[in-house]
């Protein structure tokens, strides 16, 4: 059996010694498992402003556990809210992330009826 923290592609060490996820090995993965890994490509999980999701054909499969959707929703009411607050150039980023947002709930709402 191969041990999966040998593939390189999948894992980066942090400053800390801690196995890290890389995105390349998340988008594979093809969901999102709501733990708030570093480098997600579905939720902005640490509102980082370089963040950027993942192009909405590439998010393929639409089951997630109520957590992610909770966090999801968060996420949403958090841009919503600094939309109204925040330059021009932070708005059209918070805009983006809206939706985003607005895109996976939709996709995950359509794949649970």
């Amino acid at each position: 059996m191969i041990d999966a923290m040998e593939d390189s592609n999948d894992w980066v060490i942090d400053s800390n010694g801690f196995y890290v996820a890389t995105r390349s090995f998340l988008i594979r993965r093809g969901h999102c498992c709501a733990n708030q890994c570093r480098n997600c490509p579905y939720i902005n999980w640490r509102n980082s402003p370089t963040w950027q999701p993942l192009p909405a054909e590439a998010i393929l499969v639409a089951q997630v556990s109520p957590k992610v959707v909770e966090g999801v929703r968060k996420a949403l009411v958090h841009h919503e809210q600094q939309i109204q607050h925040e330059s021009q150039t932070e708005q059209a980023h918070h805009q983006a992330m809206i939706e985003h947002y607005h895109l996976l709930l939709e996709r995950w709402e359509k794949s649970s009826e």
